[in-house]
This record gives structure tokens, C-alpha cells and sequence, in this order.
């Protein structure tokens, strides 16, 4: 038996910044979200676009080569940041990189293997599953409780509705840097790095996929319809995609977006996030 992609729907799109630092991979051994954060300190290092754009476009390059090898995706995974550490460290001088520099990435990926379906989470990418009905959702909330301390501080602004786009992000930009500086550490959260360590700290399990089930992952761009403008309840948001079509919901929210162009209705970090979601539904079928 093997798992059979009976339908599948994707977006992958730039937000209000220069580059789209989101990208997606989908191929018949799985498939992934990753969402690209740039360095604070408004440095490229590694590219002369965007060093998250390097970042991300060097994992979907080597998990379009390597997720189809009989490796767990743990395994995977820290191959792959010993090879771009490697890489990063070559082209650079390591000493005169600040840790606020450095470009990393939330990620979820799925793997096929022998009737399941297995994953790996980390940052604020989510998994959403819908299995005999039942509608599970996997997601680290640790970034997500970071910034809503940002958003808390955002909206407690005197005068937010005169202030600008720029000056909200800049008026709270020492509490953006020290949530920032709490990446791969115990007492913070754990994101796709150049850290090992980071890969024992993901979220990871298996999907007995023993009829039709429904996955869908995002980048926090997108599932911010949910969880950060509400206009869709987050339980009901794999369900939407299945009635409507992620595409359906991506409009809603750039639509959304546009009628708070001021950012003063939900103060946030971009106007327009890269907003990235696959949707798949897979089932079994005899080889």
C-alpha cells in the first residue's frame, strides 16, 4: 500500500515586503511550509536580496533532494542544518555575526512512509488534520504568546490611529529585538536555525492514514485570518479550505488587509505578510 494524493491546492505569495521570504515544496514523498524571518539588524550578510530568501530557498533545494530517502524526518532535518551551518560559516566570518543577524525559518513538513504520514514542526507554521471527522490542530503557540505581547504593547499606543505603519513597528521595536534574542533557548522558543538543537526540540509524530484523510499546513501569514483578525474561527479553518478552496480564504484576507492599509485596526509586524498554505487530501492505494 502506499499514500495516493487524491487532491491538492496551494498559495505561496509575497506580502507588502521587497521578497517573499515563504516557500512551499510539494512532491509525491510530502511536502512543507517554510516562513523566512530576516535579521533585525536590517543586514544581508549572505545575499544581495534577502538572506531569509537564501535561507529558505537552501531548504526546499535539499528537502526537494533528500525527503525521499529512508530517513525519519528528525534525521532529515539535522542533516540538513550541519550542511547549511557549514555553508553559512564558510562564506562568512563567524565572529563578526550578531545573532540578530542571522536569518531562520518556522517550518512544517509531512513525509509518506509505509501508511503514515509523519511531521515535524517548528516556529509558528501550523498542521491542521482532519481524520474520521475529527479536526486535530499541531502548533507550537510559544512564538504566538511572544507576539502577542508585541500586539498587547501595539495597541496600548497613545494615539495609534494618527501613528503610521513605521512608527507603530519602531515604538515597540526593544520588545520585537528581545523576543527575538530568546530564538533556540530554553527559556524562549525553538525555530529553524543553524542550531541541532532546535531539530530534538520540534514537534513531531505520525498519521495513521488507514482511510481518506485531510491535511493542510500554513505559515503564519496565513492562518493569521484565524488567529490574529478572527474572521474565521481557527477550528473551522481546515473546513473552509475544504468547502471553499484556500484560495477563497487567501482573497478574504488580503482583502482584509487592504481595508486596514494603516495597520491601526490590528496593529502587526508587516502590513501584508507572505501568506503560504497547502492543502491535501490522501488516502491509500495499492501499488
Amino acid at each position: 500500500m502506499a499514500i495516493n494524493i487524491k487532491n491538492c491546492e496551494s498559495v505561496c505569495y509575497q506580502g507588502s515586503a521587497m521578497y517573499n521570504e515563504d516557500i512551499i515544496g510539494i512532491t509525491p514523498w510530502g511536502a512543507w511550509v517554510l516562513d523566512g524571518a530576516t535579521g533585525l539588524n536590517n543586514k544581508n550578510l549572505i545575499s544581495e536580496e534577502s538572506d531569509a530568501k537564501w535561507y529558505v530557498n537552501w531548504w526546499n533545494n535539499y528537502l526537494y533532494k533528500n525527503i525521499n530517502k529512508d530517513k525519519s524526518l528528525k534525521d532529515i532535518m539535522l542533516e540538513g542544518v550541519i550542511r547549511i551551518k557549514k555553508e553559512y560559516y564558510l562564506k562568512l566570518d563567524k565572529n563578526k555575526i550578531e545573532k540578530l543577524d542571522m536569518p531562520s525559518s518556522s517550518i512544517a513538513i509531512i513525509k509518506y512512509c509505509k501508511g503514515n504520514v509523519e511531521y515535524l514542526l517548528l516556529g509558528d507554521c501550523a498542521l491542521h488534520i482532519k481524520n474520521n471527522e475529527k479536526l486535530e490542530i499541531i502548533k507550537d503557540k510559544t512564538l504566538c504568546k511572544l507576539d502577542q505581547i508585541v500586539y498587547q504593547e501595539m495597541e496600548q499606543l497613545p494615539n495609534l490611529k494618527e501613528l503610521s505603519f513605521e512608527k507603530i513597528k519602531s515604538s515597540v521595536m526593544k520588545t520585537i529585538i528581545n523576543n527575538r534574542l530568546k530564538r533556540n533557548t530554553e527559556n524562549g522558543y525553538w525555530i529553524l536555525e543553524f542550531e541541532e538543537k532546535a531539530i530534538e526540540k520540534a514537534i513531531v509524530g505520525q498519521i495513521n492514514v488507514n482511510q481518506d484523510i485531510k491535511l493542510m499546513l500554513t505559515s503564519d501569514g496565513y492562518s493569521c485570518i484565524s488567529d490574529r483578525y478572527n474572521l474565521i474561527d481557527e477550528k473551522d479553518l481546515l473546513n473552509e479550505a475544504i468547502k471553499n478552496g484556500v484560495s477563497s480564504i487567501y482573497k478574504t484576507l488580503r482583502n482584509f488587509e487592504e481595508e486596514d492599509f494603516s495597520t491601526t485596526r490590528f496593529p502587526r509586524f508587516k502590513v501584508k505578510d507572505d501568506s503560504s498554505c497547502i492543502y491535501l487530501n490522501i488516502g491509500m492505494s495499492k501499488e
